[in-house]
């Protein structure tokens, strides 16, 4: 630690990467810490959305706390500049990059009045997926998670459940299958990837999550060898698609060897990206259950969804990734 005393202040709406960033440093730099809590009169002051009351958000924010073994002192805030303006015991003051402003705009006040001024820790910005900064009003309109994962919007759920090629059952699984064993195949889904096999199609690339209908299923006990020695493990979903999985399918479509694709997570999501990434002529294949395309619509065609890969295809789902990755 370099400084006895060390004073950070939030809101902290909902505890999210960004303020873990602020926080951690605090502790680092600090032998002790005081964290300013915005006080409900602050935010009906100088915040426009709708907050957690002061006492919700102590009460969390002490329960993140407990991991560290000094005990840190929180007080209500009711000024951008108060109390860290006038405490003569401080020694230095945690900011993020975009309020590092209002730090300096503290010290001078403090220097007004004969107090020393403030080391000023600058913390950076944390990114969430889409290289924007975690913001807890990004979270509370659903954007993302508190660890900075696109959350799909809700908006998306309708266009998301519509097929995105044509859905086959019956003896047009085989047919297809049959016209299609010639060509870069990728399924999504443990039922796509299994019903391949048993036509006797070994995908280019199997995505699979181990579970059917969000049920455990053993599917590697139906992955054949060549596919199982080319597996990597990758965490995505539910609800997002994490830009690793993105990175993988996209590294994979440059150079499209066996590979197994096992998701911890849910791989629901992830026919997006395997169509925007897959070569043009190559074949993609998920799982389609039914289900309303909207609120007392009509229900969607259950089967095995055949998408052809095209020019067109591609464009139609990376406008559709687009609006699910950028907020």
């Amino acid at each position: 630690m370099k400084y006895p005393r060390v004073f950070v202040a939030g809101t902290f709406d909902g505890i999210h990467k960004g303020h873990e960033a602020l926080l951690n440093r605090a502790f680092k730099e600090g032998g002790s810490v005081t964290i300013g809590l915005t006080s409900d009169a602050f935010i009906g002051k100088f915040k426009s959305d709708q907050l957690a009351q002061f006492a919700q958000r102590k009460q969390a924010l002490e329960l993140w706390l407990a991991k560290y073994p000094r005990r840190p002192t929180i007080i209500a805030i009711d000024d951008v500049h108060e109390p860290a303006a006038s405490m003569p015991e401080l020694d230095a003051i945690v900011v993020s990059t975009v309020t590092a402003f209002r730090a300096r705009e503290i010290n001078d006040i403090r220097e007004s009045r004969g107090l020393n001024a403030l080391a000023i820790l600058e913390v950076p910005m944390v990114n969430a997926q889409d290289k924007k900064p975690i913001s807890s009003t990004r979270m509370r309109n659903g954007h993302i998670d508190r660890d900075g994962r696109l959350v799909m919007p809700d908006n998306l759920r309708p266009e998301l459940a519509k097929p995105l090629g044509r859905v086959l059952s019956g003896q047009e699984i085989k047919q297809s299958i049959d016209t299609h064993r010639g060509a870069i195949v990728i399924t999504v889904g443990d039922v796509a990837t299994e019903t391949l096999i048993k036509h006797e199609l070994t995908p280019s690339l199997a995505i699979i999550d181990q579970k059917v209908a969000r049920v455990p299923h053993d599917t590697l006990a139906r992955i054949p060898k060549t596919l199982l020695r080319a597996r990597i493990s990758a965490k995505s979903g539910p609800g997002y698609i994490a830009k690793e999985v993105e990175e993988i399918i996209a590294n994979w479509s440059k150079k499209p060897e066996r590979t197994l694709l096992i998701i911890e997570g849910e791989e629901d999501l992830l026919a997006l990206p395997a169509i925007v990434y897959a070569p043009v002529g190559s074949v993609v294949y998920y799982g389609q259950p039914e289900q309303a395309l909207w609120a007392c619509g009509p229900m969607a065609k259950a089967g095995l969804v055949e998408v052809i890969i095209s020019q067109e295809k591609i464009e139609t789902s990376r406008s559709i990734l687009q609006q699910f990755m950028i907020q």
